[in-house]
C-alpha cells in the first residue's frame, strides 16, 4: 500500500473507533458521534475534492467504483443531517462495513489511486493532511431530513430496514 492508501486507511481506523464508541447500548453518545460526523465528512471531502478530481481523465481510472463511492458518500452525508438515533448509527455502520473494503482491499480504490497517481501521491497526501475541517450545521429536527437520508440510501442501493437492523438479527 502506498502513501495515499496508508493515510486514508489510518483515517478509517480512527473513524471506526469513533463509530464503535458512538452507540452505547440504546443511547447515542452525541459528543463522540459529533466527532465522527465531522471526521467522516472531512474524509469524504478529501476523497471527493482531491482524489477523484486527480483521477479524472486518467486511463485506467476506476470510474464505476468511483461512482459507487460517490453514491455511498451522499448516503453517509445525508445520514449526518438528522439528529442521531441508534438507527442512524447502525445505518452508518452498515454502509461503512461494505464501503471501506471497496477502498482498502488489494486492487481497490486506494491501490488504484496509489498506482495511477504515484508521481503525485506524496503531494496529494500532504494536501489531504492539510484539508480544512468541514463547517457543520446543527442537526435537523425536521422529518424531511430523515426522508432525504432514506432516499440517498436507496439511490446507493441500501434498504433502510436492512441497515438499521441490530447486528445478529436476521431479516
Amino acid at each position: 500500500m502506498g502513501p495515499i492508501g496508508r493515510f486514508l486507511t489510518a483515517d478509517h481506523e480512527r473513524l471506526d473507533g469513533l463509530l464503535a464508541r458512538s452507540l452505547t447500548g440504546a443511547e447515542v453518545d452525541l459528543a463522540t458521534f459529533g466527532e465522527l460526523r465531522e471526521g467522516l465528512l472531512r474524509h469524504i471531502g478529501m476523497e471527493e475534492t482531491i482524489l477523484l478530481p486527480a483521477l479524472h481523465g486518467l486511463p485506467g481510472a476506476p470510474l464505476e467504483l468511483a461512482n459507487k463511492l460517490r453514491t455511498d458518500h451522499a448516503a453517509l452525508a445525508n445520514l449526518f443531517m438528522p439528529r442521531p438515533t441508534p438507527e442512524i448509527v447502525r445505518a452508518v455502520r452498515f454502509i461503512l462495513k461494505g464501503h471501506n473494503p471497496l477502498e482498502e482491499k488489494a486492487g481497490g480504490f486506494y491501490d488504484a489511486c496509489d498506482r495511477l497517481l504515484a508521481d503525485r501521491a506524496e503531494d496529494l497526501t500532504d494536501r489531504m493532511r492539510k484539508a480544512p475541517r468541514v463547517p457543520l450545521r446543527d442537526y435537523s429536527e425536521r422529518p424531511q431530513a430523515l426522508a432525504a437520508a432514506k432516499r440517498a440510501m436507496s439511490r446507493a442501493g441500501y434498504s433502510w430496514d436492512d441497515c438499521i437492523r441490530p447486528e445478529g438479527q436476521q431479516s
